[in-house]
């Protein structure tokens, strides 16, 4: 039975996502985006769940990051994805001096906050759940967190939920050593391309002319190597199919390294 490694701790969004795709699953927190995915990589039956993309925060670097090393015998199982629904959590019948949160809910609720609590400093926590916790001990303070976070630190929720009217999306990838062989809906890449004036154009052209859409790209610098970047790109559609197979293959003849992360199949938004 496989174990599912997650971005702790317990009563984060990463943890709900964990449970509502693995109710009955053995659930394994850990303390930083590295540790899960090195979890990942330790045994066939370990497997990583990272959030990849915030609808408000961008990409989750450190995701890519990990994902573009070289020597990553990992694959994307899945991608699953998060309506983000935040509570201010703290104790009732004090007005706010701090508000602490994981960055990603500070930035999607920035003005919420500035609007309602113009004098409350922000502080950045290592996560949702950490967030809680650092409200319950800190006088005047409260934190946007999960109302599950607020029940396991005696807060209680003051507002839910915060920012309705902006959608926030979290999208995770679900890694493991074996690549899935069917039932994909979605290919990734990683790859490097020749200095050379339309290298990312003619890398690209191929997927154009099979009508495949281009879901995302970022590039990332390559350490050590100045002006040298490695693209990760997600592109719609499985390496099964004869399109994707035709403009792969001519895509990787034009690049200087092409790596696939696997066809795998986009689950429906769970809600939080």
């Amino acid at each position: 039975m496989s174990i599912i490694a997650y971005l702790g701790p317990e009563h984060t969004f990463s943890h709900l996502v964990a449970r509502k795709r693995f109710p009955q699953g053995r659930l394994f927190p850990c303390a930083s985006i590295a540790e899960v995915i090195a979890f990942a990589q330790d045994q066939e039956e370990h497997l990583g769940l990272v959030p990849i993309e915030n609808s408000s925060g961008g990409m989750i670097l450190e995701t890519v990051d990990l994902l573009l090393e070289e020597d990553s015998p990992l694959f994307i199982q899945e991608e699953l994805s998060l309506r983000v629904r935040l509570a201010l959590v703290g104790h009732p019948g004090t007005p706010p001096r701090i508000v602490f949160s994981h960055w990603a809910p500070l930035g999607h609720c920035r003005r919420w906050i500035e609007t309602r609590f113009p004098r409350a400093e922000l502080r950045v926590a290592g996560s949702t759940a950490e967030a809680a916790r650092l409200a319950a001990k800190t006088p005047g303070a409260v934190a946007l967190a999960t109302r599950e976070a607020a029940a396991a630190t005696g807060l209680s929720v003051l507002h839910y939920p915060v920012e309705e009217e902006i959608l926030n999306l979290t999208q995770f990838v679900l890694l493991g050593r074996q690549k899935l062989t069917s039932g994909g809906q979605e290919t990734s890449l990683v790859f490097s391309l020749p200095q050379k004036p339309g290298s990312l154009c003619s890398f690209l052209e191929p997927f154009r002319a099979e009508a495949i859409n281009l879901k995302r790209i970022v590039s990332r610098p390559v350490p050590g190597q100045p002006n040298t970047y490695v693209f990760f790109a997600s592109l719609e559609g499985s390496d099964a199919e004869p399109p994707m197979e035709r403009a792969l293959k001519t895509a990787e003849g034009r690049a200087l390294r092409c790596r696939s992360l696997g066809s795998y199949p986009v689950l429906a938004p769970y809600e939080s």
